[in-house]
């Protein structure tokens, strides 16, 4: 073999292991911004039963670096059930994308779980099903508006600035509030907490089975009642506004399933809670006393509402006797609604429960 030839295949094996090189960058390549900080405000809710609401109020931020190779996605808001029932729901989400790997924090466990990115394009993934229907300008950046059933997005060069989630009257709303490009990558914080890393396991069944039963944000359920309802839309060709009522009071009971079990579980403790605390209240000498035996009351309402001024300052004539005589009055109407409690299926019967 001549010099020359042997010159020309170390050129062409370069120049194939470059382009190989190139191939993969462009692969995790997820926008056409080198890097930026979005933020964005998180907003949503509706109606789950006639006399039980939903609100959803927070913030998200997503920070990215190297084209969104390396990219930390937070968000942090609340979901508040009002009406005859009352639940708040705090929800703290932190994701970072790195390579071709994802890292999910879950605070209440102090665990990090990491997870292969599927594989394609992340901007046609993040487009899939949907249908390109126009434009719209968000901040001063002009973004594509993608649209499905159920869903809106209104996406620039990759990145989301807009992501709706909406079904039979409730909605899940993520909005850039501040969009700021080209910032500073070497002071670019993309860390997540110093918790134990743990690698997903996809196929153990009894992991799986757990995890179906931790309660998941809205924006979840809304798209999973969405993808089920769709298919039965496609079935029998029947637009959303069409739907029978009792068919959408089906998919709305499950919309709020994560909230009427929470609840059918609370109530009956909540129960013998301030059955424990009137017998105690009933021995109590003085203040001191009395706020010790509702410590527990205390705890679990404050699961469900934001008052936390439930203290007792005063422990004796007219105020101790009101505080017996609530407790008990309170004790009754629950524990005669306790039956029907316990035999409700869903929200919509929970709801009704509570009247």
């Amino acid at each position: 073999m001549s010099h020359l030839s042997k010159i020309t295949i170390t050129f062409l094996f370069f120049c194939l292991g470059s382009m190989t090189l190139l191939s993969a960058q462009a692969d995790q390549k997820k926008f056409d911004v080198e890097s930026g900080v979005i933020l964005y405000t998180v907003s949503g809710g509706g109606k789950l039963a006639k006399d039980v609401n939903l609100t959803i109020k927070g913030k998200g931020k997503l920070r990215f670096k190297d084209w969104g190779v390396v990219a930390l996605i937070e968000e942090d808001f609340e979901e508040i059930t009002s009406g005859v029932l009352q639940n708040i729901e705090t929800i703290q989400k932190c994701e970072k994308l790195e390579d071709k790997q994802r890292f999910d924090v879950d605070f209440k466990t102090k665990k990090i779980y990491e997870r292969k990115m599927p594989k394609g394009n992340f901007q046609k993934t993040m487009t899939r099903d949907l249908v390109k229907t126009g434009q719209e300008e968000i901040l001063g950046y002009t973004c594509d508006i993608w649209e499905g059933v159920g869903v809106r997005k209104c996406i620039y060069k990759g990145i989301p600035l807009l992501v709706e989630h909406y079904l039979l009257g409730n909605y899940y709303r993520k909005k850039a509030s501040s969009i700021t490009f080209g910032i500073d990558t070497a002071a670019a914080n993309c860390s997540i907490p110093n918790y134990p890393i743990q690698k997903f396991a996809l196929f153990k069944t009894h992991n799986k089975t757990k995890s179906k039963k931790l309660p998941q944000e809205f924006s979840k359920i809304l798209i999973s009642v969405s993808e089920e309802m769709q298919k039965e839309l496609s079935v029998v060709k029947i637009e959303e506004d069409n739907f029978p009522p009792e068919q959408k009071r089906v998919w709305l009971d499950k919309i709020g399933q994560n909230v009427f079990e929470k609840e059918k579980l609370f109530l009956p403790e909540f129960l013998l809670s301030m059955k424990k605390a009137r017998v105690c209240l009933a021995q109590a000498d003085d203040w001191i006393q009395a706020n010790v035996c509702v410590e527990d009351v205390v705890q679990l309402k404050a699961q469900l509402t934001k008052d936390r001024e439930n203290n007792i300052e005063q422990w004796k004539g007219e105020e101790k006797d009101k505080v017996l005589n609530d407790f008990a009055e309170n004790i009754s109407l629950l524990e005669s609604r306790m039956k029907c409690i316990r035999g409700s299926k869903n929200i919509t019967d929970l709801s009704s429960c509570m009247k």
